[in-house]
């Protein structure tokens, strides 16, 4: 009887351990699986990741020749932008230098131009006037020395000589003829005279007294003028001078020939 029921309880046990047995075989076996999976997880993570910075470094070097290339070729642009700036300069300096060149040449063009001008009006240049423009008068005499001005112009001929100031200016270089006639009363404290004035320096001198009538002095000279001298009639202080209608008191000048 108790063999009997021994051998359904060994049966049992055995059972019983033989089931325990395949489940934990059946665990370590998907406790493996899972350790397995989490590696290659793991291993393909990494792989991932390394082939990642892999990618990453490739396009980090590649940008980075890229910007070597490019700094490069910046600084090719910069050379050349320095050349053409230095052209650029260059020709700015070149045409100012052209137009300096055209501003002299075109100054002395019109230099030549005016010269010849001169010279064509100088071939015809003569003047003569008369102390009154009209009516009759004595000028002076005052206490210093004035200015005559021949108002009544007879013959101007290029405008040499000025009606409002009494000033004869040369308009070209050459040898110039002047003469003068004053015209004035008798008196035995004022004299009839007159000075013939280059820039400022007495030439020659008309002068005459005599106590009554009338009475004139004249004078003349031949001078060489520079362009621009200027050439006038002076009465002395004390003096004084006289024109009526008849035109009496004149100053007449004409150019003989350039030089």
């Amino acid at each position: 009887m108790e063999m009997k029921m021994f051998f359904p309880l060994l049966l049992l046990v055995c059972s019983v351990s033989t089931a325990e047995l395949q489940v934990q075989s059946d665990n370590d076996i998907l406790s493996h699986v899972r350790q397995t999976e989490g590696k290659v997880e793991e291993a393909e993570s990494l792989t991932e990741q390394q082939t990642c910075t892999q990618d990453i470094n490739a396009v980090l070097r590649e940008m980075t020749a890229l910007v070597a290339a490019l700094k490069v070729e910046v600084q090719h642009l910069q050379k050349d932008n320095e050349a053409q700036e230095t052209q650029i300069k260059e020709l700015q300096d070149h045409n100012r230098v052209q137009a300096a060149e055209l501003a002299a040449i075109k100054v002395n063009a019109e230099n030549q131009v005016e010269a010849l001008k001169r010279e064509g009006e100088a071939k015809q240049l003569a003047f003569s006037a008369s102390l009154l423009a009209s009516g009759q008068e004595y000028t002076g005499p005052f206490n210093t020395h004035i200015t005559l001005i021949f108002r009544n112009v007879v013959t101007n001929i290029g405008n040499a000589y000025n009606p409002n100031t009494g000033l004869f200016i040369a308009p070209v270089r050459g040898v110039y003829h002047f003469d003068f006639h004053i015209y004035g009363g008798g008196s035995t404290t004022n004299p009839t005279s007159a000075v013939l004035v280059k820039n400022g320096e007495q030439i020659c001198v008309s002068w005459t007294r005599q106590p009554a009538g009338g009475q004139k002095a004249s004078n003349g000279v031949s001078l060489l003028l520079e362009i621009g001298d200027v050439v006038f009639l002076r009465m002395r202080a004390n003096s004084r001078i006289y024109d009526n209608t008849d035109h009496h008191t004149t100053f007449s000048g004409h150019l003989l020939f350039t030089m």
